[in-house]
């Protein structure tokens, strides 16, 4: 009896591509991007008669997890195809809308444009007998075995990554260098991106700002003439959605309120978050009957949680939701948005939000309060490391950090189960949300070499005092795994038992005190 047969498909860059971004509207257009990607694959291997096991469709794209996973062997060029010709698709359009709106110039790009459509992306596929799990270690073999080609460029860098060419009608003219000058160059450039600027908007395209075409993309399909262009917007009346609900939501928003975390009169800090289900593949492999059936259910529990995740959050916006994995940001446009509120938010959603999907599984979460003048992309890379964090301490838990404008940060992390009660047992003499006393008795101490790696009764005798005998009763208690329920410390080895439950009490001081200040 013949086994059976899975392919497995993605593409790269992911995360580079997505980090590659300085506002929020670069973060949306990168993520929807990824997912319309992915979802073009899924399309063609349906309309070819294949299953698709694996993100299961739910009439959405946005969220589609890059990871496909199809039932029978979906040949390699099919799969290209659908890929290359879907981004050829998106080039296209972002290039003739530029050339439709501002046709005064003599346009001269079209090869990077072509080098651009070509080599953007690197494709992985791979066919195998035998076990979904098999042919994921497949895919992630072959991943392994990179076969990348650049696009190179004359000129300036990107100001948003430098590592691009700039994005201009002249990019590929051949004039002799001896014949052109950098000064009138810049003012071409100048001059062509102020009147782009002025097509869509400052919100959208700063008129100081020198884009690279991937960049000048991720900007342009949130547009809604792009948008509609890339049928990415669907065309109905309100009154048409509320006879037929089934008609797919507007995945591309016409009013979409950008982020402004730079602004010069203000120094706002930002919530940012990361979150990833733990031990997925440990979960499904424990799963009894047919492991297809088992992966495509839990698929579509997670797409439609995710597909719903932005009507959970009050104040703010999801950045990608694929399945298990998600990104977002805390932040309100009316007024200064406080820790303290993307603490409440947390709190509910390891209580209720996350278990919606009704799957029996945990999640792990880093949180970080990024000040102003962090770059974007240097937050996002936080967010990321804390979300490591988060599992590395043993999962079921959340990361803080709290990320200054000099690039130091500071860190806590705890499981959910114990958030709550031990941040609102907080009690001080004078006032109950003053965390100071709690922090300079930490810095004191702290000079004075009083927390030592053999002992643990000068952290545990500060802690009872500003958070009752029996929060420290919970926490002696309640250190390592017990009963399904993760540990205070996870899983810091037991041998370094005082120095991590030292630690965690000074980190608690330190954290708390910026979260509450």
């Amino acid at each position: 009896m013949s086994e059976t047969i899975y392919t497995a498909i993605t593409f790269a860059p992911v995360q580079g591509f997505i980090e590659k971004s300085r506002k929020l509207r670069d973060l949306y257009g990168s993520s929807f991007l990824l997912s319309y990607l992915a979802s073009a694959i899924c399309k063609a291997a349906e309309q070819e008669g294949y299953r698709i096991i694996s993100p299961a469709q739910i009439n959405v794209t946005q969220g589609t997890p890059n990871q496909i996973i199809i039932l029978g062997d979906f040949s390699q060029d099919s799969a290209k195809k659908a890929l290359n010709n879907a981004w050829e698709k998106v080039t296209e359009t972002c290039r003739k809308w530029i050339e439709g709106k501002l046709p005064n110039f003599p346009y001269h790009w079209r090869r990077e444009w072509n080098a651009w459509t070509n080599y953007a992306w690197e494709f992985f596929w791979v066919k195998k007998e035998g076990t979904i799990t098999d042919v994921r270690n497949a895919l992630s073999e072959t991943k392994r075995q990179r076969d990348w080609t650049g696009v190179n460029w004359q000129g300036e860098s990107s100001t948003l990554s430098g590592s691009d060419g700039i994005a201009w009608y002249g990019m590929v003219d051949q004039s002799h260098p001896l014949s052109s000058s950098l000064a009138e160059q810049g003012k071409k450039i100048t001059e062509f991106y102020q009147q782009l600027s002025h097509q869509v908007g400052e919100a959208i395209l700063d008129p100081t700002e020198r884009l690279s075409i991937p960049e000048l993309i991720k900007r342009l399909i949130t547009l809604p003439e792009v948008a509609k262009e890339l049928e990415l917007l669907e065309k109905v009346t309100e009154q048409l959605r509320l006879i037929d609900r089934k008609l797919p939501r507007v995945e591309v928003p016409d009013n979409f309120r950008d982020l402004n975390r730079h602004k010069p009169e203000e120094n706002r800090y930002t919530g940012w978050f990361q979150g990833d289900g733990d031990s997925i593949g440990t979960f499904l492999k424990d799963q009894a009957g047919d492991e297809a059936v088992t992966l495509n259910k839990f698929s579509k529990s997670m797409m439609e949680w995710g597909k719903n995740l932005q009507d959970y959050l009050p104040n703010g916006r999801i950045i990608y939701a694929g399945g298990d994995d998600f990104l977002g940001v805390l932040y309100s446009n009316e007024s200064e948005i406080k820790p303290q509120d993307c603490l409440e938010w947390f709190y509910r959603f390891n209580n209720e939000i996350w278990k919606l999907h009704q799957q029996p599984i945990t999640v792990s979460v880093g949180f970080v309060w990024a000040a102003s003048g962090v770059p974007q992309r240097d937050v996002l890379q936080h967010c990321r490391e804390a979300e490591k964090s988060a599992k590395n301490h043993g999962r079921d838990r959340l990361a803080i950090r709290i990320l200054f404008n000099s690039g130091n940060y500071l860190e806590w992390v705890c499981p959910w189960w114990f958030l709550k009660d031990v941040l609102s047992s907080y009690g001080d003499r004078s006032d109950r949300n003053n965390w100071t006393h709690f922090y300079n008795d930490v810095a004191v101490l702290e000079s004075r070499h009083a927390f030592t790696s053999n002992n643990s009764e000068v952290a545990l005798g500060l802690f009872e005092i500003y958070f009752n005998p029996s929060t420290r009763q919970t926490l002696q208690d309640s250190l390592w795994d017990k009963d399904s329920r993760t540990g205070i410390l996870g899983n810091q080895p037991k041998n370094v038992y005082y120095q991590a439950l030292n630690e965690w009490i000074i980190n608690l001081a330190k954290v708390g005190f910026h979260l509450y200040v």
